[in-house]
């Protein structure tokens, strides 16, 4: 395969997994996430994706409506779901011989429907519906792919692409719950909260089979990190990516590249490590950033061993 299309499958894979996370965390940090004032932290949100100096540029304050826009509908921001899923299309336009005709029709009605989209649609009152929409949307192309996509070396770079993104973007949506709800001392409304969390990975249900009842902070952060059958857990993530980059040198030739191992095997210590016995806010923050910047490394190293001719 050439780099550029491996490259292809593996962003568009990528950033419609991107686009589905980011609704996620919208959503969720506009229902529990609150600051002094006791309006959703939009800020949090900035500082989860470090955008806080491109977004100053633009807008002077953190405002529910400025933030919507600056990650919604705002196509010069490249971390916004608008710019993810016109990336996604572009990507599977150069790759069109390689996908199905179902999963390109579904980009284009998508990238259509986001186009149309104007501030209006994004009121607060009506964010959770549109969340929603993003999350079926997405969750449609990615039931399409499954469906249609042969097991070559196309459908490994999508596997890589999909878990490299969905290992990070679970990383996020804890770490933006977990302080909040940690610190909290209405046990109602923080045993609310974390139903709330764990609805917005789909994980409520599987959850609850593990732990039918009690306690939740730790117990989730572990979930959310570890439980080997959670299609959204860190661990199976990263074992995923894995076993994709593995069929793939297995396809050419068996050769392990040096640096993306090195890479590949320090994620997977630093999981097997883990963030201590006792879990803290700070003490899982700062893992959770480490880990952050091992899933980042393995990126670069992919890119390096595979796309770097793209």
């Amino acid at each position: 395969m050439l780099a550029r299309f491996a490259s292809n499958i593996y962003w568009m894979a990528r950033y419609l997994e991107r686009a589905e996370n980011l609704a996620r965390i919208l959503d969720i940090n506009e229902t529990y996430a609150r600051d002094r004032q006791g309006g959703p932290d939009w800020d949090r949100v900035l500082d989860l994706y470090a955008d806080r100096a491109r977004f100053v540029e633009q807008h002077e304050r953190a405002t529910a409506a400025n933030v919507l826009n600056f990650y919604v509908l705002d196509r010069d921001n490249p971390t916004s779901i608008a710019c993810a899923i016109a990336s996604a299309r572009e990507n599977a336009r150069t790759v069109r011989h390689l996908i199905s005709t179902e999963l390109w029709t579904h980009l284009n009605i998508f990238h259509n429907q986001i186009a149309g989209w104007t501030q209006r649609d994004l009121r607060q009152s009506n964010l959770s519906g549109l969340c929603t929409e993003i999350k079926l949307r997405c969750q449609t192309a990615e039931g399409i792919a499954e469906g249609t996509l042969l097991r070559d070396e196309a459908w490994r770079f999508y596997q890589v692409g999909k878990y490299i993104e969905r290992a990070d973007q679970t990383t996020r949506i804890l770490d933006i719950g977990y302080t909040y709800l940690s610190d909290g001392e209405d046990d109602a409304l923080i045993s609310a909260g974390w139903n709330v969390l764990l609805r917005s990975v789909a994980g409520y249900h599987a959850y609850r089979s593990r732990h039918p009842a009690g306690s939740y902070a730790r117990d989730v952060a572990v979930f959310f990190l570890y439980d080997g059958e959670f299609a959204r857990a860190v661990a199976l993530c990263v074992e995923r990516a894995s076993d994709a980059l593995k069929d793939l040198e297995a396809r050419h030739g068996g050769t392990q590249r040096a640096s993306l191992e090195k890479a590949r095997r320090g994620l997977e210590f630093l999981l097997e490590t883990g963030p201590g016995e006792k879990i803290t806010p700070a003490k899982l923050s700062k893992f959770l950033d480490q880990l952050q910047v091992a899933i980042g490394t393995v990126s670069l190293e992919v890119n390096r061993t595979y796309f770097a001719a793209a």
